[in-house]
């Protein structure tokens, strides 16, 4: 990938060429999730590093932006919504969403798939924003393959529960969550509360350490404060030698005003954590 082509396009789409949107729907828990599949320009070669994003809660803030830009450095962009969210199947709770992501990375990483769609299964990484920080975080845990793990304004559900941000929670899921394919607010902050501890980020740091990491702040944030949630994290993580990348963005919780500032962060950690791996194996 290049990363100095997140903003820049081709002069013109040629017929057979032009980058590509397919809709994409992965079973998870026997549930449909749909979402798509951003392709690069054909004149930018293969095999492709591929990075799935997952969404925050319910996702409103959405990363279109981020995943169009990574495309035209050269990336397959995988866009999916968790059960309940946004016309997938089931309900939405909390513990689903870690399941979900596990199933979608190991569609990507199937050789046939990755023929299918020329990835490049060395090179796979994680993205998300908010409750999707937590996500790609939890997940990676579970899937060695992942070449790295990006989360950006990490919200960490053990985190609010130890510092008393409980009632700003339910609040969330309450208001925010009514798109949400859900029984009830009360279930899934119980699904919250129950699992708290399995949820948190700082949960099985060590499996964590074992990836390429980049923890971006938002210094403003006030919903997924850093100091809490992200930093501890990030603390823990250097006592262990981890690869660990920390950057802090001036900006609230969305990143609305800093989203070129942001694009630049991650394509160009993912250009270096791509040219890294390339180097080690030709040694």
């Amino acid at each position: 990938m290049k990363s100095k082509n997140a903003f820049v396009e081709f002069e013109a789409d040629e017929p057979g060429s032009s980058p590509e949107v397919l809709e994409l729907n992965i079973i998870s828990g026997g549930c449909r999730l749909y979402g798509y599949l951003l392709l690069p320009d054909k004149r930018i070669g293969g095999p492709y590093p591929a990075v799935i994003m997952s969404h925050g809660f319910p996702g409103y803030t959405t990363n279109n932006d981020l995943e169009l830009a990574l495309m035209r450095t050269g990336c397959a962009v995988i866009h999916m919504n968790h059960r309940g969210a946004w016309g997938s199947e089931g309900n939405y709770l909390f513990t689903n969403l870690k399941d979900d992501l596990i199933a979608i990375a190991k569609w990507v990483h199937n050789p046939a798939i990755a023929e299918q769609y020329d990835i490049d299964t060395d090179n796979i990484f994680l993205a998300g924003h908010s409750m999707g920080g937590q996500t790609v975080l939890n997940a990676a845990k579970e899937l060695p393959f992942i070449r790295g793990v990006a989360a950006l304004a990490a919200y960490d559900i053990g985190a609010a529960f130890r510092y008393k941000l409980e009632k700003d929670l339910f609040l969330m899921i309450e208001t925010e969550g009514q798109c949400l394919k859900m029984n009830s607010a009360g279930e899934v902050y119980e699904n919250a509360l129950n699992n708290r501890f399995e949820l948190s980020i700082l949960n099985g740091a060590e499996k964590l350490a074992e990836h390429n990491l980049l923890l971006v702040e938002a210094s403003h944030d006030t919903v997924a404060p850093a100091d809490k949630m992200l930093v501890p994290l990030y603390e823990k993580l250097k006592t262990m030698n981890a690869s660990v990348s920390y950057e802090s963005i001036p900006s609230g919780h969305s990143f609305a005003g800093q989203r070129m500032k942001l694009t630049k962060i991650l394509s160009e950690w993912m250009e270096r954590t791509i040219e890294q791996n390339n180097r080690k194996s030709a040694e």
